[in-house]
């Protein structure tokens, strides 16, 4: 840290116990230069015992005043280090507590994150249900969504007394952008606008701390990305990576790219989608977050499939196997057996393909995921109109019923695949139609989004 002033945001981290144990020191260093200005912005962040007042106390006593304010920010940091001891035992004992808590049928879950006084009111635990949540988004979207309500359910009965009030809404807001999360992936878009409202209510009562603002702005952005509301993202986007360069964060940076690349392939501009996501990868540390490079490469390999340039697709692929394996989680691995397929029907390996994608249609649909099972049924589809094989695409177009009836399919949806069942009845379904259904789908979802927006 060099002479300028410390960005807000830093002295707000020192100030919770959030920053490293290095720029603790380097922030305590910088409040014992006598900087007046930086010393109002932490008076009221910093624990009342760690505050000057050695002056007025040593006048009581007929004492001369102390001038400096050395031991006062000593106690300052050994106070930030103890709060960052009670924080790491919390956390140590929370993976227990989950342990106990995923044993209960779901509605002793509740009950047990709801009773007064709970061991699990604490904030380590809250930010384990919370990080357990995210990834169970990308493994089973409607256990995510339950552990995404009791993260809400903690997170609002976090004691202020102990952890601060405006902190214990930082994540509150945290955890209600969680939930609006896991009700996008489900489809439900409307309860998802209902929790984000919540999250940026939390905010507005917090500290202001930019990454917390950061988060929340991202999980909404990809909201309004699946509504197809593709202006609103990127304006979210572009305050994402204002607050990045603010704080200097570069991994933050790198996940506004990253959106904003998958945000440009759903708005059909896959050249566009394909620089910024390369950019983006090249900002983020695998090693801090592997999945983050994984949704990344994942939808390059996509873009670049869908743009036609499939032998770059293939060795990005290659390239990224090891880690979707590393990762290793059920909906990664499906994902990345569906773009094979893609790829595959794309070159012309149809058995390979359709191997491949006979496999995912069937985990999909036992999911209950039942837009994605639609898309990929038109992929199947793709195969069989390619080698005229009428029969196949009857059978195919039976095999779609279940999906009519999951719940996150809209009823513009539901009139496209009929459109294409009927056509398939009558063995008149071509290429053209089934590229026109699956965009039709592709935006029937987000009409269904629009009309959620409305008074009811």
């Amino acid at each position: 840290m060099d002479s300028r002033h410390p960005h807000p945001t830093l002295l707000n981290r020192f100030g919770r116990g959030r920053l490293q144990r290095r720029r603790s020191r380097e922030v305590v260093r910088h409040l014992l230069g006598d900087c007046e200005d930086c010393r109002r912005v932490t008076s009221d962040l910093l624990p009342p015992a760690a505050l000057p007042g050695d002056g007025e106390e040593a006048g009581a006593r007929g004492e001369a005043p102390a001038t400096g304010y050395g031991p006062a920010f000593d106690r300052s940091e050994a106070a930030v280090e103890g709060t960052r001891r009670r924080l790491a035992a919390e956390r140590a004992g929370a993976p227990e507590l989950m342990r106990e808590l995923l044993a209960l049928p779901l509605d002793r879950q509740r009950e047990e994150v709801t009773a007064e006084g709970a061991r699990c009111h604490t904030w380590g635990f809250c930010d384990l249900l919370l990080d357990t949540a995210r990834e169970w988004g990308f493994q089973d979207p409607g256990r995510a969504l339950e552990l995404a309500g009791l993260g809400v359910e903690t997170a609002e009965r976090l004691d202020g007394g102990v952890y601060g009030t405006e902190r214990v809404r930082d994540m509150a807001a945290r955890a209600w952008a969680c939930l609006g999360g896991a009700q996008r992936i489900r489809g439900d878009f409307h309860a998802a606008e209902a929790s984000f409202v919540r999250a940026e209510q939390r905010l507005k009562q917090g500290t202001g701390d930019l990454v917390e603002k950061a988060y929340v702005l991202l999980l909404k952005a990809s909201l309004r990305g699946n509504q197809q509301r593709f202006r609103e993202a990127f304006q979210l986007l572009d305050r994402v990576t204002s607050l990045g360069r603010r704080c200097e964060d570069e991994q933050l940076c790198g996940k506004a790219l990253i959106m904003r690349g998958f945000l440009l392939g759903l708005a059909n501009d896959p050249e566009a989608a394909i620089r910024h996501l390369t950019e983006g990868l090249a900002k983020v540390d695998p090693e801090s977050d592997p999945r983050l490079v994984i949704v990344a490469q994942h939808n390059l390999t996509l873009f670049l499939a869908e743009g036609g340039r499939y032998r770059e697709a293939m060795r990005i692929l290659e390239s990224a196997r090891p880690l979707y394996h590393q990762v290793g989680d059920p909906m990664s691995l499906l994902r990345l057996r569906w773009v094979e397929g893609k790829i595959a029907s794309a070159l012309g390996h149809f058995n390979e393909a359709e191997e491949l994608l006979r496999g995912v249609q069937a985990e999909l649909i036992e999911r209950e995921l039942g837009y994605d099972a639609a898309l990929l049924s038109l992929d199947l589809a793709t195969i069989y109109a390619s080698q005229g094989r009428s029969a196949e695409m009857r059978r195919l177009a039976e095999e779609m019923i279940p999906i009519f009836k999951s719940r996150d399919i809209h009823r513009e949806a539901i009139a496209a695949l009929f459109v294409f069942q009927k056509a398939a009845e009558m063995e008149r379904v071509t290429l053209g139609l089934i590229r026109d259904v699956t965009s039709y789908l592709k935006e029937s979802r987000a009409a269904a989004s629009l009309r959620s927006r409305e008074p009811r």
